[in-house]
């Protein structure tokens, strides 16, 4: 399960107001003047409308209240979250790949995330990128299975500092702190089951996000049904240029996941702590 790793940027929407007045007054015979509109130098804004929460037709607005709507329509449903990225090469040959699904059941009850790995990037590291992860969360423990190349399996026991939600969230609040209406905007609209989706398209070069473009599809209750990221990246990282595809499908129709068979071996293995340790035991 990925975590949160930054606070979100928020860019505030001002709206400017146009200042208006009137004014009236007695002449010399005392006649009653009906007050007049004095003309201003500047219009009154017309306010943008919204097509999601943090969202208008310029782009994205306010990214915190877009995480905020997405967290909470999410919250006490069920949910099914499934992702793809691939690692280029400078010769365009893929070196790592990862997909994963995150299942989560209705009214905050059951989480099961599973990550599987492979490419020639997995074997430089054996021993710090799992070819297999996988993480529970049954309302009290949090649980994480972790498979290395060199055979090795690993549990923890992290502490619930966290929601079932960020699932759902993932990266979304690090990725969208870099973007705003100055570096987004929104490209068209779908429907899709009868929902209507706004596609919104971003470029982001800031040392949080270099060489990053964003592509989301999000309805007007600021849910993010999907969204794709491409980062390029310099040659001397060996990886020329990372996409991740992450889309929510089956809400408020997912099952509640079965509880993985693992689950006792991690509790003998693991203890709970306050830091975000990890007990390794090889099997």
């Amino acid at each position: 399960m990925r975590r949160t790793f930054a606070a979100v940027l928020l860019s505030v929407l001002v709206v400017l107001a146009g200042c208006s007045g009137v004014f009236g007054g007695d002449d010399e015979s005392a006649e009653t003047v009906t007050p007049a509109a004095v003309p201003t130098d500047e219009p009154t804004p017309t306010p943008v409308a919204q097509l999601a929460p943090g969202v208008t037709k310029r782009g994205i607005e306010n990214p915190r209240a877009l995480i905020a709507a997405h967290r909470s329509f999410l919250q006490n449903r069920s949910f099914t979250q499934r992702s793809n990225s691939t690692a280029l090469a400078a010769n365009g040959s893929a070196i790592l790949q990862a997909t994963s699904t995150a299942r989560a059941g209705p009214q905050g009850k059951r989480l099961h995330s599973v990550i599987e790995r492979n490419g020639s990037f997995t074997s430089r590291e054996p021993t710090t990128i799992s070819t297999r992860s996988e993480a529970w969360w049954g309302g009290e423990q949090y649980l994480v299975k972790r498979t290395f190349p060199n055979g090795t399996t690993t549990y923890s026991r992290p502490p619930i500092d966290t929601t079932r939600i960020d699932i759902a969230t993932g990266t979304l609040p690090y990725l969208l702190g870099s973007f705003d209406t100055n570096n987004t905007t929104v490209t068209d609209h779908q429907s899709r089951n009868g929902t209507t989706l706004y596609r919104i398209n971003g470029t982001s070069d800031v040392p949080r996000q270099p060489n990053t473009t964003l592509e989301l599809l999000v309805d007007s209750r600021g849910v993010i049904h999907e969204y794709t990221t491409i980062r390029r990246l310099s040659a001397d990282t060996g990886v020329s240029k990372s996409v991740t595809r992450t889309r929510l499908v089956a809400i408020g129709e997912t099952d509640a996941p079965e509880r993985p068979s693992w689950i006792e071996t991690a509790k003998n293995r693991t203890t709970a702590t306050r830091e975000a340790g990890t007990a390794r035991n090889g099997e």
